[in-house]
């Protein structure tokens, strides 16, 4: 009975904690615009020990390495938008909450990477294992997939943030007419 549960308690197990975080995500969090390089620098290098020894490397795997970077700068995009950025003008303070579309974005990016996963898998999630060196490639793009997602994140807020704090400091003066 262990044994044919064991595979799923992974994937539960983190979507609990995914369900926990995005919990506290849609509550308003201060933001400090100045940290939000130290995730992108982490899984920059994380990716640069990865392809030290990487899945051999053809045309096929460098397309598939470009998609999904590419695919996780548009989605990375596209989910620092959904996120609202509010400046208390008293304290100078950001806060940063997720928006709904956001929150869907986000689960729905976590979905398909476990419906990726069985099809890599054949359909039948394995509890340990070793993989075979093609699900390498596709661990690969997937960490290249989220380098490109929090890169574009963090700078998209990053960019936003600025905006806010700059716009506040550089409002031009209206012209009477």
């Amino acid at each position: 009975m262990v044994r044919q549960i064991a595979p799923y308690l992974g994937p539960i197990l983190v979507m609990v904690l995914v369900f926990w975080r995005m919990r506290r995500a849609t509550q308003g969090r201060p933001l400090k615009p100045n940290r939000l390089w130290i995730r992108p620098a982490i899984l920059a290098v994380f990716a640069l020990l990865a392809f030290i020894h990487p899945a051999p490397i053809t045309p096929l795997t460098t397309a598939i390495f470009i998609a999904s970077a590419a695919a996780g700068v548009g989605l990375g995009y596209l989910s620092a938008r959904h996120q609202h950025l509010t400046l208390d003008p008293a304290t100078g303070t950001i806060t940063s909450k997720l928006s709904p579309i956001g929150m869907a974005l986000f689960l729905a990016i976590f979905a398909f990477r476990y419906v990726v996963r069985l099809v890599v898998e054949g359909g039948q999630p394995r509890p340990f294992g070793h993989p075979s060196s093609g699900v390498l490639t596709y661990t690969d793009a997937a960490l290249l997939f989220a380098l490109g997602l929090v890169a574009a994140q963090a700078w998209e807020i990053w960019r936003r943030a600025q905006s806010l704090t700059g716009g506040a400091e550089k409002q031009p003066e209206s012209q009477a007419g």
